[in-house]
């Protein structure tokens, strides 16, 4: 008696279709992120006709909003905790670029509070954050300071 002999088949999966979906995916991905950072808070930023000049580099973002709390990168600060929370950000770098971004109805002795803690630390480069008239926020180039 002669048995036979099983076939053995071999099954192939073709990925090509995955593939192309894991491509359309990722072009919609692409295409639908936005890669600016805009920031959580609601500010009402002074007009400046003056342009800025944009920067890629790290910076100290400081925020005041219109009842005149602070914020450092976007995350509440009381005024005892301002200076050593400007020190975790800058890694005491006394290089790094500020940008201090406050409402228009902020109260000017909070500002002056703000720049008078920065230049405590040592820091410089201090910008002020404006909306071009009729624009988006930029960061202002002619608040530096030595």
């Amino acid at each position: 008696m002669k048995l036979r002999e099983k076939k053995k088949t071999d099954y192939l999966v073709d990925i090509t279709p995955l593939v192309d979906v894991v491509f359309l995916m990722l072009i919609f991905f692409m295409v639908s992120t936005s890669f600016k950072v805009s920031s959580s808070l609601n500010l009402e930023l002074p007009a400046s006709h003056s342009k800025a000049q944009q920067t890629e580099q790290k910076e100290v973002v400081i925020s005041i909003d219109g009842s005149g709390q602070l914020f450092v990168q976007d995350e509440p600060v009381k005024d005892g905790d301002l200076r050593r929370r400007i020190l975790n950000v800058s890694k005491g770098d006394p290089n790094m670029r500020v940008v201090l971004r406050a409402d228009a109805n902020a109260r000017h002795r909070r500002v002056v509070y703000v720049l008078d803690t920065i230049r405590a630390l040592g820091m410089g480069k201090i910008g002020i954050a404006t909306m071009n008239a009729g624009s988006e926020p930029e960061s202002g180039g002619s608040g530096e300071s030595k």
